[in-house]
This record gives structure tokens, C-alpha cells and sequence, in this order.
């Protein structure tokens, strides 16, 4: 009996899945300011149970962590894409590298979530979402573009 009230509760508050990732951008040369920054993170074709359903792929800056609850989460970008989708995906995280120029101690990083179109949690790497684990050439990646300020 316990066991079933157990599951009960995990049943209606599911844990969801997600990944997560950081990028130093120490190296970012004084003065120049970034217009924009991407997220690449490369998506082989996963596990055929998804076949045909969409997938929704959201980016999140985590913007607080905290000890006692669920870290503050901003949404950077939302992809909606096929299942069998192979190849790069690209996110816009340009907020989340400006907020991290301004301040380092704010980089905490970026987390990926990927939902079915019916809510469900899905494990990003059961999808086919490459992480640090994946071949050196499909490793996920920051680009940033920057452009130097005028002045001396």
C-alpha cells in the first residue's frame, strides 16, 4: 500500500529531464560588445519510439541557483522540430551572453529541455541530442559575434 501512494505522487509530479551546459566566456577581449550569441547543439536521430511525434526543445538561462529550491530559469529560445530531425540545431542565447559579459559570477549556465507536443518530459539524449559524450566534431558549442566598440 505505502509503495502505491509513493508512485502516486511521482506520477503527478514528474521529474523532467534536462541537460546542462556552461561556457566560459572569460576570453571575451575587453571593450567589444557581443551582438549575438548562438547555442549549437547537434541532434542525431535517437530513439525510434519518437518516430513521428514533435519535438519541443527549449534553452534556459539559469539565472539563480539556489539551495532549497528549483534554480530561476530564463527562456533564451523554443524549437519545435520532427523527431527524426538530423543535424544542428541553433538557439539564440544572446541575452543570456550579454547578462554573462556584464557580471561572470552570472554564467551559470544553460539548460535544454525537451518536451513531446503532449507535455511529456523527454530525456534530451533518448532524442539524440549529442552532449559532451557525442564524437569531438558534434560536441555542442557557443559561437559569439561581437563587435568593437568605438573609441580609442
Amino acid at each position: 500500500l505505502g509503495s502505491a501512494v509513493e508512485q502516486d505522487r511521482d506520477i503527478f509530479s514528474p521529474k523532467p529531464y534536462w541537460k546542462e551546459f556552461r561556457f566560459d566566456l572569460t576570453q571575451v577581449p575587453a571593450g567589444e560588445s557581443v551582438t549575438a550569441a548562438e547555442f549549437r547543439i547537434y541532434k542525431a536521430r535517437g530513439a525510434t519510439r519518437h518516430g513521428n511525434s514533435t519535438l519541443h526543445v527549449s534553452v534556459y538561462e539559469i539565472a539563480a541557483e539556489h539551495s532549497n529550491r528549483e534554480s530561476d530559469l530564463f527562456l533564451l529560445d523554443v524549437q519545435d522540430l520532427h523527431a527524426g530531425t538530423e543535424g544542428w540545431l541553433v538557439f539564440d542565447v544572446t541575452a543570456a551572453s550579454n547578462h554573462w559579459l556584464v557580471d561572470q559570477k552570472y554564467n551559470l549556465g544553460l539548460r535544454l529541455y525537451v518536451e513531446t507536443d503532449d507535455g511529456h518530459s523527454v530525456d534530451p539524449g533518448s532524442v539524440g541530442l549529442l552532449g559532451r559524450r557525442g564524437p569531438r566534431s558534434k560536441q555542442p558549442f557557443m559561437v559569439t559575434f561581437f563587435r568593437a566598440s568605438p573609441g580609442p
